[in-house]
């Protein structure tokens, strides 16, 4: 009887041991992986930074007004026109009947915002938008790539050094001066995720650590989205397409050949249909600053730069001005401006002036990479005015990594250059290993991080001709953002590296040797003295 009572006593403890010991394997095959562990870490900083008083944002510079009145949001008008660069705006109007404005856009970001906009509907019924309801979908889907780029370069191990190569990722892409833009309509934060899983997916299907058709689906996706973010990330989809078809290869299951094959030819259609509907955004500003800041700046007869372009040589007194400063507003909007300067610029035009004048280009890739090595623009600010910081303030709150960045990292192509070719001595055997063993796996590292570089080149060279040395809110975020993506996945390669090599280090004998080897020392130091 007491046998029989003992037993049932014992059973349910022993049950709870056996609960907490799942529970820990649990833990740590889940919560304390370093990929895991990562995105907790960013996901609390993220609560801290763009949540919780004082909320970092960007403010606002205008560019965006079509994407908002897309989404029926307005501006509250609290702050004047000069407040609204120095200040960042949590709070917007949310229109209670239908817009018909037509000055309204419809891109790849509005049904976020739509879905932020009804989620604060929902919540509060305040008709006024929160614009960290939009931050926290960015920030869920923020939080899904840094898994993806985490995954990538621990390759699945536990080792302390996948745990310091996460704690460098979390350094890098946690920066405060890349997050602080999840909380703006600007479309940085959404080009940031679509960037990393583009080529994190590539990389995770060469590594076979996912499911190919998850993958697959993340590329198509994020891919899509990309193209239809702004008109002039249209024509990329053209590579992504012919990429993504050429990953039939991959795998030989018909239905996945099929799979790429459809979504690789829907994403060229898609991409030549945005390029073409999409209104493209360049104004007047940047046509202007396209010369200006841009060919007459670096060319060495100016007069003879336009006269190539078909224009009056006297319009070289423009070179080096911006726009607001150059003429009045009346003579720059005026007929005669518009038939002999701004109908005679192009972005084609313009590209192929730069590809028969290389050294202009070069010195315009020189003064591009120094802007984008900035990931924030200087002049607009992070606080809100109720803060009571001056106009402008912008936070060094976890800013480590934009502050090297900014002030130490070389800012020229050359350096990029000597870069570049690191990373292709560095990977460009696995390529050649794949092709030689026709195995396509072993191709996609390397054709990932291609991914990203090409992605970064291209938008690069668009800001040059699109709009001088003045674009760093836009094509320069893309590049500065690829070169950290590359950066941080060639530093991982190279730890796993320098752990295998310390791996190899019978650290014991070197002890022991070190201490045969002062032994002797001592012993010898005793017999000199012996003999003085």
């Amino acid at each position: 009887m007491n046998r029989n009572m003992d037993n049932n006593t014992l059973q349910p403890e022993k049950k709870l041991n056996q609960s907490i010991l799942k529970i820990r394997a649990w833990s740590f095959d889940y919560l304390l992986k370093p990929s895991t562990l990562g995105v907790l870490v960013l996901f609390g900083l993220l609560v801290v930074v763009l949540f919780l008083p004082p909320v970092i944002g960007m403010a606002d510079d205008g560019s965006t007004a079509a994407i908002i009145l897309g989404s029926n949001l307005y501006n509250l008008g609290e702050l004047d026109p000069k407040e609204t660069q120095a200040f960042f705006q949590k709070d917007w109007g949310i229109m209670e009947y239908f817009n018909d404005n037509g000055n309204t856009q419809i891109t790849s970001q509005t049904p976020f915002l739509n879905a932020a906009k009804n989620l604060d509907i929902a919540y509060t019924w305040d008709w006024l938008f929160d614009i960290r309801f939009y931050g926290a979908v960015i920030a869920l889907f923020y939080l899904i790539a840094m898994y993806f780029l985490f995954e990538t370069v621990t390759y699945g191990k536990r080792s302390k050094w996948a745990y310091v190569i996460v704690g460098l990722g979390v350094i890098i892409f946690g920066d405060t001066a890349y997050s602080a833009w999840i909380n703006s309509f600007y479309p940085q934060a959404l080009s940031f995720i679509l960037v990393i899983i583009l080529g994190s997916s590539l990389i995770l299907m060469g590594q076979e650590k996912l499911n190919d058709y998850l993958l697959l689906g993340c590329f198509f996706l994020s891919a899509l989205l990309l193209c239809l973010l702004n008109q002039q990330y249209a024509l990329l989809g053209l590579f992504l397409g012919i990429l993504g078809i050429n990953l039939k290869y991959v795998d030989k299951k018909k239905h996945y050949q099929r799979i790429c094959v459809i979504c690789g030819s829907l994403l060229i259609l898609s991409s030549l249909a945005a390029f073409f509907i999409m209104p493209n955004g360049l104004t007047k500003l940047s046509t202007y600053h396209s010369m200006t800041r841009g060919v007459l700046m670096t060319a060495n007869n100016p007069e003879q730069a336009l006269e190539e372009f078909s224009i009056n040589p006297q319009y070289a007194v423009l070179t080096g001005t911006s726009y607001y400063q150059a003429i009045s507003p009346e003579t720059m909007d005026s007929q005669e401006m518009e038939t002999a300067f701004f109908s005679k610029v192009n972005p084609t035009g313009v590209a192929i002036y730069y590809l028969a004048n290389p050294g202009q280009l070069y010195e315009m890739l020189n003064r591009s990479v120094d802007s984008s090595f900035n990931i924030r623009p200087a002049w607009l600010g992070n606080y809100e005015i109720t803060q009571g910081d001056p106009p402008g303030t912008q936070t060094s709150f976890f800013t480590l990594w934009s502050y090297i960045k900014a002030n130490y990292l070389p800012g020229n192509f050359g350096f990029i250059t000597i870069w570049m070719g690191v990373l292709i001595g560095v990977y460009v055997r696995f390529f050649r290993k794949g092709i030689i063993e026709k195995n396509e796996r072993n191709t996609l590292r390397f054709v990932g991080l291609m991914t990203w570089l090409f992605i970064g080149l291209w938008e690069l060279y668009v800001a040059i001709i699109t709009s001088g040395d003045t674009d760093t809110l836009g094509h320069l975020f893309i590049f500065s953002l690829t070169f950290d993506l590359i950066s941080f996945v060639i530093l991982g390669k190279f730890i796993h590296w320098l752990e295998k090599q310390l791996r190899k280090v019978d650290w014991e004998a070197r002890k022991q040797a070190f201490k045969n080897r002062n032994k002797d020392k001592k012993k010898n130091q005793e017999q000199r003295g012996y003999r003085l």
